[in-house]
């Protein structure tokens, strides 16, 4: 068999600081990573310098490349993950850290399950400054079915998809599988990158494994999470993923609804700031976003913005 190897791959664009935070957090592993694959579409030169001085300092191998043009995320994502020649690879945001024993705790999972195909553990949220939120943690693991009750061998591996268990960055994953499956491209799916891959991914391969223990810390306010407040598309385009993806009859259908009635507020206030009234009008109207919903404080505040921006925009046009 095969030995297993591990390459961290960081796509990154103008944010030397925080991307040397997440380069010191892949150098204290207790089991050090084979390779550190970094894609940079920065547009000036300060990352390359903190990657040169991060390379001097350690025995790890690292792979820079500055990308001119910038591939944006999708094509950079893409372009490290082409770039990995071991067995195994894990991506980590440039704005994220992995805690110390996450690739050791991570390939423990293949030495259970050898043909898994990817192993993920539970999130610390952390603020810009780096102070963990407990609190925030625990609702953002629960949200996505990481705790204790989901813990080991997903038994259907489309719902880590689904549910968004399998997570935005942070997971160990056979290379192979990774260059196969790819991010596709803005024009395709907005920043809804990371949710799709991870959909797609949950739909078409089996061996999911979810360790109940903490491996990475995430800043939800810069990653681009779905579950962050922030308004960029990822809502409206999940939304649309979600409508369209083929799904198991019965429970899929059960938990495509569940998700879609979760989704469907951000989504329609996405739609209201990006000036798409008759989208946003659709799903006010849609069944995942029924009558208690619309009646909720949060409803009510929809739809006055909706039929505000709906007088601004006759009001224009007369």
């Amino acid at each position: 068999m095969e030995p297993i190897t591990v390459s961290i791959c960081i796509p990154t664009c103008n944010r030397p600081r925080l991307l040397r935070e997440a380069l010191l957090s892949c150098a204290v592993q207790t089991r050090k990573p084979d390779c550190i694959v970094v894609g940079d579409d920065s547009a000036t030169d300060d990352t390359e310098k903190v990657v040169s001085e991060f390379a001097a300092t350690v025995d790890i191998p690292v792979d820079y490349r500055h990308n001119r043009p910038p591939l944006l995320q999708s094509g950079n994502t893409n372009s490290v993950f082409d770039r990995t020649a071991s067995t195994h690879l894990m991506l980590l945001h440039d704005d994220d850290l992995l805690l110390p024993s996450a690739v050791e705790e991570l390939l423990g999972c293949w030495e259970r399950y050898p043909g898994l195909t990817a192993a993920y553990g539970k999130q610390i949220v952390i603020s810009h400054d780096g102070v963990p939120d407990l609190k925030a943690s625990e609702r953002l693991n629960r949200s996505y079915c990481r705790s204790s009750e989901w813990a080991g061998l997903q038994k259907e591996s489309w719902q880590a998809g689904v549910r968004q268990q399998f997570p935005n960055n942070g997971y160990l994953l056979r290379t192979a599988i990774a260059q196969a499956t790819r991010w596709r491209p803005e024009s395709e799916v907005g920043n809804a990158g990371d949710f799709e891959f991870g959909l797609r991914l949950a739909l078409t391969q089996d061996g999911f494994f979810f360790l109940d223990k903490f491996t990475t810390k995430v800043r939800l306010t810069c990653s681009g999470s779905i579950s962050s407040s922030r308004y960029d598309d990822a809502a409206l385009y999940s939304y649309s993923l979600l409508e369209q993806c083929a799904l198991p009859d019965g429970a899929g259908e059960v938990l495509r609804s569940q998700r879609l009635m979760e989704i469907a507020p951000r989504a329609m206030m996405e739609a209201i700031r990006h000036g798409q009234l008759q989208r946003a009008f659709q799903l006010y109207l849609s069944p995942h976003h029924g009558w208690r919903i619309r009646l909720s404080p949060g409803g009510v505040r929809r739809s006055l913005l909706l039929a505000l921006c709906g007088l601004k925009l006759l009001n224009r046009r007369s």
